[in-house]
């Protein structure tokens, strides 16, 4: 049987890049490639995700739909920008199974994003800093924020997974407007506080605490750590693995 994970893994995010469950579990001979590619392999089961990939699984090169193969999508944003998408429509159609990262999305399984399995979040280093700030590479000036040069900051285009939770770990309070960067700030037990630029920030299994452009720096004394948010969703991944296994030796 042959098994195949698919997200978007030819990426300079880094949160992309780290969001497949290819990444954190034994699969065997299992492969994976980026899904936008038009060469991927046959597959008697695909794994598409995590990430923001949800609405483009009716149109992404590599998603196949042979006779007899099993679709499953894991950790994928599913809230829409609105109340109704054909593309979202499709995409729901061509999946047997799909596991929601937006939790309280009652029309799927929540199944958060897998990096949450990364060994760095096991015991995190001391904070090394009062305060940093964690930014996606493409909107922190589209969104206007002006940040002091008194706080560190890394963008969500370095280099590896490695880099990104050392940076996050090294902070007392984490500020992002990238939605992997409030995660895994939440998961390493930090203070945390979100400046979204979209309803996808929404859905996290335990809140931040959010602000706007205008007013994040005043609002970094409200940021909230939840430290138990590791273990829940770690267990809602293994939850949700034990799903796919099941679907899985059906397949067999």
């Amino acid at each position: 049987m042959k098994l195949h994970f698919q997200h978007l893994r030819e990426t300079d995010n880094i949160g992309d890049r780290s969001c497949s469950p290819f990444d954190y579990f034994d699969w065997g001979d299992a492969t994976v490639s980026d899904v936008r590619n038009d060469d991927t392999p046959d597959y008697d089961v695909g794994i598409y995700g995590g990430g923001k990939i949800f609405g483009g699984l009716s149109k992404y090169a590599g998603v196949r739909r042979d006779k007899g193969s099993v679709n499953i999508a894991w950790g994928v944003g599913t809230v829409q920008s609105f109340p109704l998408s054909w593309r979202y429509m499709k995409s729901r159609r061509s999946m047997d199974l799909i596991g929601s990262r937006d939790f309280g999305d009652k029309r799927y399984t929540y199944a958060p994003c897998p990096s949450c399995m990364a060994h760095q979040f096991d015991a995190p280093d001391a904070p090394e800093h009062d305060v940093v700030f964690y930014a996606h590479g493409g909107k922190t000036a589209k969104m206007g924020l002006d940040i002091p040069d008194h706080i560190p900051v890394l963008t969500n285009e370095c280099k590896d997974l490695d880099t990104a939770l050392r940076f996050i770990s090294s902070g007392a309070t984490v500020i992002s407007n990238s939605y992997h960067g409030v995660y895994w700030g939440l998961l390493m037990g930090r203070k945390t506080l979100c400046l979204p630029f979209s309803n996808k920030f929404g859905g996290y299994r335990q809140s931040p605490h959010y602000a706007t452009p205008e007013n994040w720096q005043s609002e970094i004394k409200n940021a909230i750590a939840r430290p138990e948010m590791r273990d829940i969703v770690r267990d809602a991944t293994h939850a949700f693995k034990a799903k796919v296994d099941a679907r899985i030796a059906e397949h067999v």
